[in-house]
């Protein structure tokens, strides 16, 4: 029967290459970045500042800024801070933080208060004021797959008396931000002092192109990979791929935001997840979005900071009305 045989073939061909580029839910900065950093530690023997593209932030320059760590990683040893250390987040309020919701949750369930603590008062990981937590609430509706709203909250067990940021609620245009975080470095290093970086924020569909591209380049590959196992022709292969490629969707939903440089080198990464995307409106730091994810060439070891790709960040005033709801019951 070969006239049943191609479609079938080729349809197959369609599910399996599609499957192998999109089959992947959001990363576990909790099980990985502390391991990470451990295993970095053990191989370099202490931390590092070094960032390419960025630099360290002063001290004191964002009292808001959060680091959580994981509560079994934490010894009386200041280092200990700096190995637990998995997402970042930002103080929007005395005993408020606001954090990414693939931070907090794990195979669909949110992470118990009792396995996070919240390192405040630093730029510094071997410093500041460990404060436990006492709720977790992430966005009901967050999908770990589309990794839209993604957006939580976390409620510390006592009041913290720093400065907090102030949250775009309305939606504003700019043209520049800063992100900053403790994550992982261009060159493969863990820091231990808090980095920020010079970014450009960019439209959604600029972003949807480059992140497009890498998935039909993926696409493409995976349907020849494919075809040459099978036996087709690789015309009959190109044109899958091609289809294939013309029915990506955009990736990113109106809850989200981008930014970083065209050329690459400067970018959020992993370590980075949950902390702020900040602009400076009238000398004041004003967050406007949250590390939430990215993505590069389907062959690189290390998904940020590449040319034409930029960070995606949860777009801070599409939750203004659940930020307000959560913060206010709970109180």
């Amino acid at each position: 029967m070969p006239s049943l045989v191609k479609p079938l073939t080729l349809a197959a061909l369609f599910a399996v290459a599609a499957t192998s580029v999109f089959a992947q839910a959001a990363p576990n900065p909790f099980d990985n970045v502390p391991k990470a950093r451990t295993d970095y530690v053990a191989e370099k023997g202490d931390a590092t500042d070094r960032i390419i593209g960025g630099k360290t932030a002063d001290d004191g320059e964002y009292p808001f800024q959060v680091a959580f760590l994981r509560a079994d990683y934490l010894t009386t040893d200041p280092e200990s801070q700096y190995e637990a250390e998995f997402c970042g987040g930002s103080l929007i309020a005395p005993t408020w933080v606001l954090t990414a919701a693939h931070c907090v949750t794990d195979y669909g369930e949110t992470i118990s208060p009792d396995f996070m603590v919240a390192l405040t008062g630093t730029t510094d990981l071997m410093a500041g004021k460990r404060v436990k937590v006492k709720s977790v609430h992430a966005h009901e509706n967050y999908n770990d797959w589309t990794m839209d709203n993604d957006v939580a909250l976390v409620e510390l067990d006592e009041a913290v008396d720093l400065p907090p940021v102030t949250l775009d609620l309305d939606g504003a245009d700019f043209d520049t931000a800063v992100v900053i975080g403790w994550g992982l470095t261009e060159d493969g290093e863990y820091p231990r002092h808090l980095l920020e970086s010079d970014i450009n924020v960019v439209s959604n569909a600029e972003c949807n192109g480059g992140i497009k591209t890498i998935y039909s380049k993926a696409l493409r590959q995976a349907v020849t990979d494919l075809g040459s196992q099978y036996g087709i022709a690789q015309a009959q292969s190109d044109r899958v791929g091609d289809e294939l490629a013309e029915g990506i969707a955009d990736p990113l939903t109106e809850n989200m935001i981008c930014a970083g440089i065209k050329e690459g080198g400067r970018d959020s990464c992993y370590g980075d997840s949950g902390g702020p995307l900040i602009a400076t409106v009238n000398g004041k730091a004003v967050q406007l979005g949250i590390v939430s994810w990215g993505e590069g060439p389907a062959d690189a070891e290390v998904k940020c900071g590449h040319e034409d790709v930029y960070g995606v960040y949860s777009r801070v005033s599409s939750f203004k009305d659940w930020i307000a709801a959560k913060t206010t019951a709970t109180n």
